[in-house]
């Protein structure tokens, strides 16, 4: 019996990404049981901790992989403690990763604890502008991240009603009106080579 079950834990860690499903969930459930909701406006933060796990082929910091993978979680939670996961369901929508941009600003060490604190900078029609900082708890951003979030079968006025903060939507950053520009650039050279 014993062995029936470690074999089928070796082929779960084979086939699938355990831990990452495992994170997702203690990362809500983290969230559901200790944490209040949080507004649209709002910031919310999850905690991490560089381990052997997380560190480039040198074993000093924090691989660049591992900053992406941090910020599923951390977008994971701030769209539960919001209450935009729930009107996603509801609706029958989704939200797929549009485009990214990452600034590093100094490494997270070996060893090193860290939170990620995850914020709504604006939306559009379709879309939804995430803004995420790693900070150490020396008080200093490590790296700071944008993401265009895509909405699929449903518009954000639908997806955010009824959410505290988005009676007044925020004015464009004029970084994300210049990353815009950069993308929609990109975009058009695209199209040419196709």
């Amino acid at each position: 019996m014993y062995c029936i079950i470690a074999t089928f834990v070796a082929l779960m860690y084979i086939l699938w990404d355990v831990n990452y499903f495992l994170r997702v969930a203690f990362t809500i459930a983290i969230g559901r049981l200790f944490q209040k909701k949080s507004g649209l406006k709002d910031a919310t933060t999850i905690y991490g901790f560089c381990t052997t796990q997380d560190v480039d082929i040198f074993f000093r910091h924090m691989n660049n992989a591992r900053y992406v993978r941090e910020l599923d979680f951390a977008r994971f939670h701030f769209y539960d403690r919001t209450g935009i996961y729930a009107n996603i369901k509801a609706l029958d929508g989704h939200v797929l990763q549009g485009a990214s941009s990452i600034r590093y600003r100094r490494t997270i060490p070996i060893f090193t604890p860290y939170k990620v604190e995850t914020k709504l900078a604006y939306w559009e029609d379709k879309s939804l502008f995430i803004e995420q900082q790693f900070v150490t708890f020396d008080g200093f951003v490590r790296a700071i991240v944008l993401s265009r979030q895509n909405l699929i079968n449903v518009d954000a006025d639908t997806l955010l009603k009824n959410i505290p903060g988005a009676e007044v939507k925020p004015e464009c950053p004029e970084e994300i009106k210049h990353w815009l520009q950069a993308i929609e650039i990109t975009s058009a050279r695209l199209r040419k080579k196709e």
